[in-house]
């Protein structure tokens, strides 16, 4: 039965004096987190690998549009465990400002709700008069 868990490179906490359950049960414990930990990293490692290769694509997708002459504005969104990435890309004024619209950024945009109420309000506001 080990007596120490290592908790880095050059760190380690000693386990002597616990009752051996005790230190099991810590080990365990210890265990599945580490097995947690890389799993976690792995996945991240897949989700930084699928965005350089989606960069990678759009960027060479971006380029070989350009350089036949042609305007091309790329937009990609994507949310994984890494974080949101928005990402536009090309050589038209559009692309150039960066600016993406309320649907591409995920953003919902309220004005038909806003345009329905007022409509709403106006049928019942005409009906009441009457």
């Amino acid at each position: 039965m080990p007596t120490e868990i290592s908790l880095g490179a050059s760190t380690s906490m000693d386990l002597s004096w616990l009752p051996e359950d005790e230190r099991k049960s810590l080990l365990i414990d210890h265990a599945k987190g580490m097995l947690d930990l890389n799993k976690k990293a792995q996945e991240l490692h897949i989700d930084a690998a699928a965005l350089k290769s989606t960069l990678d694509d759009l960027s060479k997708t971006t380029k070989e549009v350009s350089e036949g002459g042609d305007a091309v504005t790329i937009t990609h969104t994507q949310t994984t465990n890494i974080g949101r990435t928005e990402i536009m890309m090309g050589n038209t004024e559009k692309a150039q400002s960066g600016k993406f619209t309320k649907s591409q950024t995920g953003e919902k945009d309220w004005t038909p709700y806003y345009i329905f109420g007022g409509m709403l309000a106006l049928i019942l506001i005409a009906a009441l008069m009457n």
